[in-house]
């Protein structure tokens, strides 16, 4: 609660100074254009030269660069490389950029990781109420998922601001943290298809200290995802958000390739799943190793979820499902209510080695969105501790499981 409000009066201030003014240059994408011929349509040299003058800025209190609402930009693919000069940099965007709209207009589309991408880059902070649309319907069809680009990335970077804007159609991953520390995400809307391939959200990796606020997340494929990667990925806060359509909000997946990843300290508070294929997510490799533990999910929201909680260690996306397992631990569900469009609303699909430890489940009222059907769970391998849970969850083991009576259902 303090790191939101801190947030919120960050934004304010700033929104108050860059009205009124506070020494800083205010500067406009117009101030960087030297080419008045009217029928360019790409901007992207424009741009490169206006984050060359935001970063090399040796004012104490920095630049602002705006984007006005009536103002549309077309740009090629773009890094903005750190670290800076300046240690606040501030992109406020209330107009629309974009891609080019046809696949092929796109340049060095082999070597494309992210259309526009934040690397080693201190103190910013990206605002505004406008629309970034790189047409990723485009590639939707012509290129597999692997190769096509994310929204916008940052990688590398330490306290990070981005609020506010609306993405549409990302080719492949709306928003990608990779290496970060201290990124606080609120008020985003990111929009794209429910058949949109790949299309996820937010996904964080080997980085710690995000949070997540406040945001609506409509996509084809994971709302958020949290990943470990080298040096793993903790203390993430996830609250607020609304997610659907989608495939919920995921822990992994993780393991892949049998890598070892970690992901511990993740809490995901007051969100909602609307028509999503999964809720609360776990998934895991099997031949992966590493551990995912200290997980929260509380005051959950469902309607018509098709799997309103799960943890999936095997999982395999149709691969190999030998070898060991990445450890699950330590993973509270608590108060959940709603609707299940699946008979199967509870799924621990947990490895008969190693299992899943302390799984917690507390206050669970999930019911049928469909009146002829009756909810069941599935659990194998699995420690759980469940009070005022309203559907029976009995776990098939060969070892011997202390089993907790469940209370009647509670309405």
């Amino acid at each position: 609660m303090k790191s939101l409000k801190i947030l919120f009066l960050v934004i304010i201030i700033v929104s108050y100074h860059l009205k009124s003014g506070d020494g800083r240059r205010i500067l406009s994408i117009k101030d960087f254009i030297t080419d008045t011929n009217p029928t360019n349509v790409d901007y992207s040299q424009t741009f490169q030269e206006a984050w060359k003058g935001l970063c090399e800025d040796e004012r104490s209190v920095g630049s602002a660069l705006v984007i006005h609402e009536n103002e549309t930009y077309t740009i090629q693919p773009q890094l903005f490389k750190g670290p800076c000069v300046s240690s606040y940099i501030h992109i406020q965007i209330d107009g629309k950029i974009e891609a080019p709209k046809a696949y092929g207009e796109w340049k060095n589309t082999k070597n494309i990781d992210s259309w526009l991408c934040f690397k080693d880059v201190e103190g910013l902070f990206l605002n505004g109420s406008g629309t970034l649309h790189p047409h990723g319907e485009a590639w939707w069809p012509a290129v597999s998922h692997s190769n096509r680009p994310r929204t916008i990335s940052f990688k590398a970077c330490n306290d990070i601001i981005y609020n506010g804007l609306t993405q549409m159609n990302s080719p492949r991953i709306h928003i990608s943290i990779v290496a970060c520390n201290n990124a606080t995400l609120s008020n985003l809307h990111l929009i794209a298809p429910e058949d949109s391939p790949n299309t996820d959200g937010i996904d964080i990796s080997m980085s710690h200290n995000i949070h997540v606020l406040d945001s609506s997340i409509q996509t084809g494929d994971d709302c958020i995802a949290v990943n470990g990667g080298r040096g793993g990925s903790s203390d993430i806060n996830i609250t607020r958000v609304a997610c659907g359509p989608g495939h919920g909000i995921s822990i992994g997946s993780m393991g892949k390739n049998g890598e070892a990843d970690i992901v511990e300290n993740v809490n995901v508070r007051n969100c909602s799943f609307l028509g999503t294929q999964n809720g609360a997510r776990i998934k895991t490799w099997h031949g992966g190793g590493g551990l995912a533990k200290n997980i929260l999910y509380e005051h959950i929201t469902l309607t018509d979820t098709k799997y309103p909680i799960i943890i999936d260690q095997h999982y395999s996306n149709g691969g190999d499902v030998e070898g060991n397992a990445v450890k699950v631990s330590n993973v509270t569900f608590r108060h959940f209510e709603g609707t299940s469009a699946s008979k199967i609303a509870i799924k621990l699909d947990c490895d008969e080695t190693e299992r899943c430890h302390n799984i917690v489940m507390e206050h669970i009222n999930i019911t049928s969105s469909s009146p002829v059907k009756n909810l069941t769970t599935y659990c194998k391998f699995a420690d759980v501790l469940a009070s005022f849970v309203n559907i029976g969850i009995n776990c098939s083991s060969h070892k011997n499981l202390s089993y907790l009576p469940l209370p009647p259902p509670f309405h």
